[in-house]
């Protein structure tokens, strides 16, 4: 008799325990769209080998399937996709100020400066041909003035992007150490705790390039371009961003460290952008930025010129432009024609031995494009200094356009290859799961024969000592 309960009492154990299996299999397939959900895995154990006071029963045991390699690949990849991306849709507007064509903007500027100066050239007394080389005069001015101005809400909303993302890293920080608290106080596998912080760890790698590592009891510790602290067990540490700062020194966290010279993610990429881009154009610490010495040297040159000439009057000709000497950096954006100068004060012709009454006229008419030294500006004509920053912020959005395809195959193959190892399979689910049900049928009729053996030979009388 005691032989029969014994075994009514194990098939029963038995049939607990694929209801446990089956109910780890269903949570998977309801978790199949669940962001960063790690399948879990039901492991049955046989009778006797627990080694903790089961014995004489199955019993089962929960393990996530997540790959601490494969999210770490994920993660990297992720930041890599993420900056190249934010990188690329930061420098396009940057690189439609620099059209090369000559359609529009300073290069257009440049053409109809140079047109109205040679046709000026032709009756260098006509006050009206003298009024139009005014006005495109102005009009370079303008096309300075606009791109500065561009640069600079550019650079407002880059700036604001940098805070805007130090915040989010500072939530998702604040996030994951609240599941270092959870995960401590019940370290047994919880599959929707896991799905939590693989998400939260997933999105904090877009934001900012990080290290993860892993503690005995399964909490994380979380470091930001390597070096500075973001979640050290239950305690994050925010991060601070300071643009006005020099590079390299910009991110601090409030648990110190020295940052890194560079990050990647979407930070690193608006950083890059700040420093890298905008930085040398509009200058900064102390620099005057390219586009800032284009305007300065294209107006000096024709100041210097015009200051050189006389009027048809034979009076001394005066410069035309004027801008911020003081701050080299705030040339472009207040680059403007001063008012009080009117076509008869232009000093169009050189004097000397070989005076000629439209010798300045000419000079200033091929200005734009003139290689002679004197027209120089860092080695080129004013025209070929455009192009080359126009070359330069265009091969730079050319690379990150290049890089973010590349990138983000990478990203797509990591994530792939993520949700092969631990991701939920249908197919693979659905084979456990008939398995489990069976199995479950089986030790169900197990269970009715060995009652019913039970009942029969409690109905017979059987001695209780079997």
């Amino acid at each position: 008799m005691s032989g029969l309960l014994s075994a009514l009492q194990t098939a029963s154990t038995a049939l607990d325990v694929f209801s446990q299996a089956l109910g780890v299999d269903q949570a998977n397939v309801a978790n199949v769209s669940t962001p960063g959900y790690a399948a879990q895995r039901a492991n049955i154990l046989p009778i006797d080998l627990s080694g903790n006071g089961a014995s004489g029963s199955d019993f089962v045991t929960v393990s996530s399937s997540g790959n601490a390699f494969a999210d770490a690949t994920v993660q990297a990849a992720s930041s890599q996709a993420s900056e190249s991306q934010t990188q690329a849709s930061q420098l396009s507007p940057v690189n439609q100020l620099f059209d090369i064509t000559g359609s529009s903007g300073i290069l257009a500027a440049f053409q109809q400066f140079s047109t109205a100066f040679s046709n000026l050239s032709a009756s260098p007394n006509d006050p009206t041909l003298g009024a139009l080389a005014l006005t495109a005069a102005g009009n370079v001015a303008s096309a300075f003035q606009t791109v500065a101005a561009a640069l600079g809400n550019q650079s407002t909303q880059v700036a604001s992007g940098i805070q805007s993302t130090t915040a989010q890293i500072n939530t998702l920080s604040a996030n994951i150490a609240q599941l270092n608290v959870q995960t401590a106080a019940s370290p047994q596998v919880n599959p929707a705790r896991d799905a939590n912080l693989r998400s939260d760890l997933d999105q904090l790698s877009s934001l900012v390039d990080i290290t993860v590592t892993t503690a005995p009891n399964g909490s994380v510790s979380v470091l930001a371009g390597g070096q500075l602290p973001l979640v050290i067990g239950a305690q994050s540490y925010t991060l601070s961003a300071n643009t006005s700062a020099a590079p390299g020194s910009q991110v601090s966290s409030s648990a110190g460290g020295n940052s890194p010279s560079s990050f990647s993610g979407q930070l690193g990429a608006l950083l890059q952008t700040q420093n890298g881009t905008i930085a040398q154009l509009l200058g900064g610490n102390g620099q005057p930025g390219s586009l800032n010495t284009l305007a300065a040297g294209f107006a000096s040159r024709v100041n210097t010129l015009l200051s050189s000439g006389v009027t048809g009057t034979g009076a001394a000709g005066i410069p035309i432009f004027t801008y911020d000497a003081v701050n080299p950096a705030n040339a472009a954006a207040t680059l403007a024609i001063d008012p009080a100068v009117t076509a008869g004060q232009l000093g169009l012709a050189t004097t000397g031995a070989a005076a000629q009454s439209n010798g300045v006229a000419n000079q200033l008419a091929a200005l734009p494009g003139s290689t002679a030294v004197a027209d120089q500006i860092g080695g080129l004509s004013a025209v070929g200094f455009f192009g080359s920053i126009a070359t330069s912020v265009g091969q730079q959005l050319s690379d990150a356009n290049t890089a973010s395809t590349a990138n983000q195959t990478t990203l797509t193959t990591a994530q792939t290859n993520r949700q092969q190892q631990s991701g939920v399979s249908l197919d693979q689910e659905a084979a456990t799961i008939t398995a489990y049900e069976r199995a479950y049928q089986a030790n169900a009729q197990v269970v009715t024969i060995l009652n019913q053996l039970t009942e029969d030979a409690i109905n017979l009388g059987v001695p209780s000592s079997g």
